[in-house]
């Protein structure tokens, strides 16, 4: 359910480590200068009522929001504070994509609004605070 031919025109696969290789395949396309990220539910993704778990759909739109701001501004971020409102579930096998905007920020910090959704109807809102990381700072990419 999740290969590369279900997924929508224009989406490229997300090439990363860690959390998105462990609970993807993840896309993304760049529309309108807006970074859009989207995913299709798998049976591993589902909790025991047959609906996407709620914490991967969080962690879902937390991936999106943190993107967004690395898109905006070029400066990777950590999350700080992350507000998610559940509104209607998602499904497995049911394309979900997300996208957020950056609200405002300063040097140090970035607030982000976002939204998780499918073919029919909104799945998560949230309101994300987001800390710059300084430039300099190296990336540690482990294997």
């Amino acid at each position: 359910m999740s290969d590369s031919s279900s997924v929508p025109p224009g989406f490229r696969p997300v090439t990363s480590t860690g959390f998105a290789d462990a609970t993807g395949p993840w896309f993304e396309k760049i529309e309108g200068g807006r970074l859009i990220r989207g995913f299709r539910p798998g049976p591993q993704h589902s909790n025991s009522h047959g609906i996407v778990h709620g914490g991967m759909l969080a962690a879902f739109l937390d991936s999106v929001m943190g993107s967004t701001v690395f898109h905006v501004l070029h400066r990777r971020c950590v999350t700080v504070r992350l507000s998610i409102d559940y509104l209607l579930p998602g499904r497995v096998g049911v394309w979900l994509q997300g996208e957020a905007e950056v609200l405002g920020h300063d040097d140090q910090m970035v607030q982000v609004r976002g939204r998780l959704y499918g073919p029919r109807h909104d799945v998560l809102a949230g309101l994300g605070a987001f800390s710059l990381l300084h430039r300099q700072r190296v990336q540690i990419i482990r294997s």
